[in-house]
């Protein structure tokens, strides 16, 4: 009986340990992966001088005209840009035009016209052009010198710039991010010893064996 006794009281003390379990140190690596557009931007090309250095417009001195022309001319297509600067140290007048109207200024004897011209500057000793050229072909800058007793001398820079706008491209860029973190979890037990209300188990089940360890006493008295 002692030791039907003890074997129960060691199976309930067995059955009523609850089960622990311990998390180690975790260390976890995130990555996340991002797919953008980017845009590139290519300059089709560079800029092309067409006149850097010194002019003289002559006066109309001993002749019978009403003014006197200095023409430079330049090939262009539609959608480029002329643009460039001027200094003299005599007023002219400043035109850009196709070469057949400047041709006809010649021929009949006009001194320019503003409306025919795509940037223009009346009598001036000083001026910065910048015009788009809407046509393709031939092209003038025209420098006129409209008095009778000085030559008009002046220095010209000038710049013939690619089609407005740039060649482009988009491509995807793959950008990549890599997160670190870590997590410590301490020992926590997964169950709890049942009970009975009012009494905690390990009492009763001591008391159980002290009834039976008593009972086989007091038989072996009266057996005596």
């Amino acid at each position: 009986m002692v030791l039907v006794a003890v074997v129960c009281l060691a199976a309930l003390l067995a059955s009523i340990g609850g089960s622990f379990e311990a998390a180690s140190n975790v260390n976890q690596v995130l990555t996340s992966t991002t797919t953008v557009g980017v845009t590139l931007s290519t300059l089709i090309s560079q800029s092309q001088q067409i006149f850097n250095g010194g002019f003289t417009v002559p006066a109309t001195t001993g002749t019978n005209l009403a003014c006197e022309f200095w023409a430079l001319n330049f090939t262009a297509a539609t959608g480029q840009y002329v643009y460039g600067n001027f200094t003299t140290y005599n007023p002219v007048g400043f035109f850009v035009v196709q070469q057949p109207t400047y041709q006809s200024w010649v021929n009949s004897g006009t001194c320019g016209n503003a409306a025919d011209s795509i940037s223009t500057q009346l009598i001036t000793t000083s001026y910065h052009f910048n015009a788009t050229i809407p046509s393709p072909g031939v092209w003038v800058i025209v420098f006129v010198n409209s008095s009778n007793a000085k030559n008009a001398d002046g220095v010209l820079l000038a710049n013939l710039a690619p089609v407005t706008g740039a060649a482009t491209v988009t491509q995807p860029v793959v950008l990549t991010t890599t997160i670190s973190s870590s997590t410590v979890s301490s020992p926590t037990a997964t169950g709890q010893a049942p009970t009975i209300a009012g009494f905690p188990l390990l009492s009763i089940i001591l008391g159980v064996a002290l009834g039976l360890i008593g009972t086989l006493f007091m038989r072996r008295r009266k057996m005596s």
